[in-house]
């Protein structure tokens, strides 16, 4: 179905679909001609167009309008949410667009970031224009303009696309003051453009296009005779009822059908009756949808088939893009089964699920932007935190073909064809891994042996140009990444598949900069095998002393209690004394010889404190084989006990600092401490320096770091109290009792935490790691807290719903989702003398 637009300089035909209408709009706007390629010199030229008024591109896009899309970010930056609580900024606000002056920020939507971005990306600006039309049929629906499609205004009949057109072309405004809406804000307003041209002159030319996707309120009616055949250039009447808060009434206007006996689509306000009459006969009533695609078949103008709502899409039309893609092309070639012949011979709908993985590695890949075209029409779709886009609805028989974005285009990585087998199942998609090259240049030649960074999915990447200034990587396909130096990537540039090679020129002060870090990073690392050397030099030092006090501190434990069994033999009741009190005779108890009191941490959960009167110091030990490995010893804090934050209770707090148990004893605290010797190997990151609260009480740390070296795997610290035994800025972190820990990522880089909706959070091994914490004693007396995992966690691990971690409370006023509340401590003491 074709139309022919008769404009100033020329008569031009289109196709009455979406790819029609957008032609018919450009050509209008800026003389392209959107039936040859984007990149064809005419349509090149016209999408770097700008007006007088400040206009821009095929479409002569303003300011308003991309500010409306989220490109443009206005003049003044002023948003919709500041100006409605501000008169002043209203007021500012309203003058922002009046210059199209284009003055201030662009967003960098689509990767465009200046008006220069926006000129010369004609494949944007396609599919902007797209964007542009979907917003604006939703300001006609909220503001009622809907009502009136179908009825004839001044000799022109509105339509979807027509009442679309006239917003774009003239404003929406002038569209509702021609309708006549009864609104202050229409009345007396403009119906002109800027050239003269009438409001009613646009809705006339751009009326009858099918816009497919603006929304899929649609209904397709195909005209038969008895015998079946299409009734070609049949003429009917379209009498269409409803009662609306602007318009109300019957409208009616005549159509004809096309060589397939096909009527023009239509569309009308949700719960319009729609009656076709023909010949004197009229056909069964059909009641537009609110967001369904309907077809009915009429023979002999009775409904003789009707399928109230159709898959979206469903309705096949010429691709939106100007050029023929591989699928239109599959599809020609599959031509010969995908016609519709008789209602026996539908196509029925299969709904299935797509996820993405990982080309090399198989791994899910979630929150993933990709697009399916199906029919023609390209949808966006993005994958859950299971890695899988749900609930795709395809015709039977219909070619898919999936694409992730590229540069100026999308990179198609498979297709396929829905069949009734896939009902239900989970396409798996392999995402390519491409193999390339980075070369880089200096003065026009290769830069060697220079230090560069690549930012690749949240990480940055040293990477060393070899002698002829090139870097080899592999990335995914689609994916951004990042190059630059240090900390700092000087451009963005996206995953080309095929694209062997990426070249990126640098200047003479990136490449000094390159070269001052790689020094001072050579520096840094001297230093830090320095302080470790002299940190295992003191540990060694530390750890022979604390041998040393331990074993005499055993030794005089073991002469202690042979002494107080000896004075208990020797224990005797003479006769009495003139009081009648028995005259007994005890053994002298022998006093501490050290100032240390020692934690001897076993596997299985339980400990040996020895000389626990101690108040100097306190050493752990953990042990293998029955042998003690010294872990840190630190000074014990002595600070007064408090009943809740702010209330002092009663005694003494004794608290050891996790810091000085690592001799990190810089100002700045390390971000991670670390101890690995023979079997033992802890890794903790510290994400405790905001609030500083380093300080637990001697039995907890006992407890806590024992689970620690038990478990092996690097953890995360997030803190206990301060020095003073004050919970800092939470509520409950007394007295070095209680405190937080984070759960375990599958990339174990605890620098940077995790929570239950990530899918860097590993279930299995964050509960080895707490039901390891329960062994050492936590949450015997009162549950820990955490929060009940959301259903997502919960179906991908199979649990129930509601799950919650062993020895755990939800709490989520203040959220759990990302840290365990230590708390509830009951030691198991093996020996506590």
């Amino acid at each position: 179905m074709k139309k022919n637009i008769k404009f100033e300089k020329d008569t031009k035909v289109f196709e009455l679909n979406l790819a029609g209408f957008i032609n018919a709009v450009s050509f209008k706007e800026s003389s392209s001609n959107l039936s040859l390629s984007l990149k064809n010199p005419t349509n090149i030229e016209a999408a770097k167009a700008s007006n007088k008024q400040g206009f821009l591109g095929l479409f002569q896009l303003g300011e308003e309008a991309l500010y409306d899309l989220g490109y443009y970010a206005g003049d003044y930056g002023i948003s919709y949410k500041d100006k409605s609580n501000d008169p002043a900024l209203q007021q500012k606000w309203d003058s922002q667009f009046d210059r199209n002056n284009w003055s201030g920020k662009w967003t960098g939507k689509r990767n465009i970031h200046s008006k220069s971005d926006f000129l010369n990306n004609s494949q944007a600006q396609y599919e902007i224009i797209k964007e542009w039309i979907a917003y604006l049929c939703k300001q006609l629906r909220s503001n009622c303009i809907n009502e009136y499609y179908g009825k004839t205004i001044d000799g022109v009949e509105i339509t979807e696309s027509g009442a679309i057109a006239g917003a774009h072309l003239v404003g929406l405004v002038g569209l509702g003051a021609f309708l006549g809406i009864p609104k202050k804000k229409y009345m007396g307003k403009k119906q002109t453009d800027g050239n003269g041209t009438h409001i009613k002159q646009y809705i006339k030319d751009f009326g009858g296009f099918d816009l497919e996707n603006c929304c899929n309120r649609k209904i397709y009616i195909e005209l038969m005779d008895k015998n079946n055949n299409p009734l070609v250039s049949k003429e009917v009447t379209i009498i269409s009822t409803y009662n609306g808060k602007y318009a109300t009434g019957e409208a009616r206007i005549k159509a004809r059908s096309d060589e397939n006996g096909k009527l023009p689509v239509i569309v009308r306000h949700p719960n319009s009756e729609i009656r076709i009459l023909a010949d004197g006969k009229e056909s069964n009533t059909i009641v537009q949808k609110a967001n369904e695609k309907q077809k009915a078949v009429l023979s002999d103008f009775s409904i003789t088939k009707y399928s109230a709502a159709l898959a979206e899409n469903s309705i096949p039309q010429p691709a939106p893009q100007p050029d023929k893609t591989p699928q239109e092309i599959r599809n020609e070639q599959a031509s010969g089964t995908m016609n519709e012949k008789t209602p026996s011979e539908v196509k029925q709908d299969v709904q299935f699920n797509i996820s993405l993985i990982e080309g090399d590695s198989g791994r899910v890949i979630t929150s993933l932007r990709f697009y399916v075209t199906y029919k023609g029409n390209i949808k966006e779709h993005r994958t859950d935190q299971q890695g899988i886009k749900q609930g795709i609805v395809a015709e039977e028989g219909q070619d898919i073909e999936v694409s992730v974005a590229g540069e100026g285009r999308y990179q198609a990585i498979h297709h396929f064809q829905v069949t009734s087998a896939m009902s239900n199942q989970t396409i798996k998609i392999k995402l390519p891994v491409q193999n390339f090259e980075i070369l880089v240049r200096k003065d026009g030649k290769p830069a060697p042996n220079t230090l560069f960074s690549v930012f690749y999915r949240n990480r940055e990447i040293a990477k060393r140009t070899n002698s002829q200034g090139i870097i080899k990587v592999k990335m995914l396909v689609g994916f951004v990444y990042g190059f630059g130096i240090h900390e700092r990537a000087l451009t963005h540039v996206r995953v080309i598949k095929g694209n062997a090679r990426r070249e990126f020129t640098v200047n003479e002060s990136t490449v000094k900069a390159s070269k001052l870090f790689e020094v001072a990073a050579e520096k840094q690392k001297k230093a830090n095998q320095l302080n470790a050397q002299q940190r295992q030099a003191q540990d060694k030092v530390a750890a022979d002393k604390a041998a040393a006090e331990a074993k005499k501190a055993q030794d005089a434990a073991k002469k202690a209690k042979a002494d107080q069994e000896k004075a208990a033999s020797n224990q005797q009741d003479t006769h009495t004394q003139n009081t009648g009190k028995p005259l007994t005779i005890i053994g002298e108890q022998a006093p501490p010889t050290s100032d240390t009191t020692n934690y001897y941490i076993y596997s299985n959960g339980t400990i040996d404190r020895i000389n626990k009167a101690a108040t100097g110091y306190a050493a752990y030990y953990y042990m293998e084989d029955n042998k003690p490995i010294y872990i840190g010893k630190s000074k014990i804090y002595i600070a007064d006990r408090w009943q809740s934050k702010g209330v002092k209770g009663s005694g003494k707090s004794y608290l050891v600092n996790i810091r000085d148990i690592f001799n990190d004893v810089e100002k700045k605290p390390l971000k991670k401490w670390e101890k690995n010797i023979g079997d033992l190997k802890i890794s903790i990151a510290n994400d405790s320096t905001e609030q500083s609260r380093y300080w637990l009480s001697t039995s907890a740390f006992a407890a806590y770091i024992g689970a620690v070296s038990k478990f092996g795997e690097k953890t995360r610290f997030s803190g206990f109290s301060d020095k003073n035994g004050g919970p800092g800025k939470s509520s409950s972190h007394i007295n070095g009792e209680i405190g937080d820990i984070g759960y375990i990522r599958k990339d174990r880089n605890h620098l940077t935490g995790v929570n239950f909706d990530m899918e860097q959070y590993d279930h299995e091994t964050t509960l080895k790691f707490v039901n390891i914490l329960i062994s050492f004693g936590w949450g015997k007396n009162k549950n820990m807290l955490s929060e009940k995992y959301p259903l997502v966690l919960a179906n991908r691990y199979t649990l129930k719903v509601n799950y919650l971690l062993p020895k755990t409370t939800h709490y989520s006023k203040v959220r759990h989702n990302n840290h365990l509340h230590l708390q509830g401590l009951s030691n198991n003491y093996n020996k506590d003398e």
